[in-house]
C-alpha cells in the first residue's frame, strides 16, 4: 500500500471508529472485513502484546490480499522475528525494502538479522535432483571456509583494511627514522594480495597520502565491508616497552594505557572537517546506527581475542593482549572492526625488525591466520 493510499484509508478508518471527539477507538464488527488494512492494524496490535503466532497468521492474510503493502510486509517481519523464525523475518523486511527503498527500520533489522548465518525457509521435503544435490555440496563447502577453526560464527566474505596515517601525518616516528605510514602501507597492500583470491578486500589508501579518520569507516562502510582492521605501529615515551596488542572500540576505555592509545590515534582528528548538525535536528539512521553499533562492537572483542591469539603464538615478540577504547577510525563502522597496533616503533630492537620484510611477512601471515 502506498503513502497516500495509506494515509487516505487512516482517515476513513479514524472516522469511522471515532463517533465523536473523546470517543474510544474501537473498531465496528464488519467493517473492511478481509481488508488488507484492517488486518495489518489487528496485526500490530497483536504484536505490542507480544502475540507474535496469532500477529503472524494475520498478517500473512494481510500482504496476500495486498501484497504491495510494505507496511503489512514489515509488520510480518517483525511478527516471524518474535518468533525466531529469521530466515522468513528477512525475506519479509526485504519485500518491505524492496516496496519501498526508503524503509530504514527493514534495512535495519536485516543488517542486524544477517550478521551471522539464519537457517533457510523450511519447505516441504521433495526428492532433490542430482544438479540441486551438487549446489548443496558446492555451498557446503563454500560455508566451511569461512568456519574453519576461527570459533567464530560470524561471516566474513569483504574487508576493508586500513594502512594508518599518511601524507602529512607520519604516524609514530622511530628514533632511526622509520615512520608508521610507510609501514603500515606495506603491511596494507602485503595483507591484501595475500587475500586475494579468497576475500574480496579493498584499502582505504594506496599511497602516501592523508586520509581523514572519518572517511577511513565511511569507505569501509560504502563497500559494504564484514570486516574492517586498521594498521598501526604503537609508541611509548619508555623505549623498552614492546609487544603486540589488539584493540576495539568502546565507550570508555578498559585502561588508562588503552585510553592514552586511543587519545594518540584519535590526535589527527583536527585536521578532519567537523560536520555540524541543524539545533533540533533527530537523524534517524543515527539512532538506528546506534542500536546495530553495539551488536558490532561486542562481535569486534571476539575477533580481537583471535587476531591476538594469533599474534601470541606467531610473533616474536611479547604479547600486551586486547584491549578497548573509543578509537575514532572505528567509532563510525558499521560492520565488526580491529586496529592491531603491531609492536613499538620507539623499542629500537622492533625497529629494526619492523625495516625487514621477513618480519613483516611473519605480521601478515599472522593477521591470515587470525581470520581462518
Amino acid at each position: 500500500m502506498k503513502r497516500r493510499d495509506f494515509i487516505k484509508r487512516m482517515g476513513i478508518w479514524t472516522a469511522a471508529t471515532c463517533g465523536a471527539v473523546g470517543s474510544p477507538l474501537i473498531l465496528p464488527t464488519g467493517l473492511f472485513a478481509e481488508d488488507a488494512f484492517t488486518l495489518a492494524i489487528q496485526g500490530q496490535n497483536l504484536i505490542q502484546g507480544k502475540k507474535f503466532d496469532e500477529a503472524a497468521k494475520i498478517l500473512e492474510k494481510a500482504v496476500k490480499i495486498d501484497p504491495e503493502s510494505d507496511w503489512a510486509w514489515g509488520l510480518l517481519g517483525r511478527a516471524y522475528y518474535g518468533l525466531d523464525k529469521k530466515a522468513e523475518s528477512v525475506a519479509a523486511f526485504r519485500s518491505a525494502l524492496k516496496l519501498n527503498s526508503g524503509d530504514t527500520y527493514s534495512k535495519m533489522m536485516i543488517d542486524m538479522i544477517t550478521q551471522k548465518p539464519i537457517p533457510k525457509i523450511k519447505e516441504a521435503a521433495k526428492p532433490q535432483t542430482p544438479l540441486e544435490k551438487q549446489a548443496m555440496e558446492e555451498e557446503a563447502q563454500y560455508l566451511s571456509k569461512f568456519k574453519a577453526d576461527t570459533g567464530l560464527g560470524y561471516k566474513v566474505n569483504r574487508i576493508v583494511i586500513d594502512a594508518g596515517h599518511g601524507g602529512f601525518d607520519p604516524g609514530a616516528v622511530g628514533k632511526n627514522g622509520l615512520k608508521e605510514k610507510d609501514v603500515t602501507l606495506d603491511l596494507a597492500l602485503m595483507l591484501q594480495k595475500r587475500l586475494q583470491g579468497k576475500y574480496k578486500t579493498f584499502l582505504t589508501r594506496t599511497g602516501d597520502y592523508y586520509i581523514p579518520l572519518s572517511d577511513r569507516t565511511v569507505i569501509a562502510n560504502q563497500y559494504r565491508a564484514d570486516l574492517f582492521i586498521s594498521l598501526h605501529i604503537n609508541a611509548n615515551n619508555n623505549r623498552k616497552a614492546k609487544g603486540s596488542e589488539t584493540y576495539f572500540c568502546s565507550e570508555k576505555a578498559s585502561s588508562k594505557e588503552a585510553q592514552k592509545v586511543a587519545a594518540l590515534e584519535n590526535s589527527v582528528l583536527k585536521f578532519d572537517e567537523e560536520k555540524k548538525q541543524k539545533p533540533g535536528h533527530i537523524d534517524i539512521e543515527d539512532v538506528l546506527f546506534k542500536f546495530e553499533q553495539k551488536l558490532n562492537w561486542s562481535e569486534s572483542g571476539k575477533f580481537a581475542k583471535n587476531f591476538q591469539a594469533k599474534f601470541k603464538q606467531d610473533l616474536p615478540m611479547k604479547s600486551r593482549g586486547v584491549h578497548s577504547a573509543n578509537f575514532y577510525v572505528l567509532r563510525r563502522a558499521k560492520m565488526p572492526s580491529i586496529l592491531l597496533e603491531t609492536g613499538f616503533i620507539s623499542n629500537l630492537k622492533t625497529e629494526k625488525m619492523l625495516t625487514q620484510d621477513s618480519f613483516r611477512r611473519k605480521i601478515v601471515d599472522s593477521i591470515v591466520r587470525g581470520l581462518g
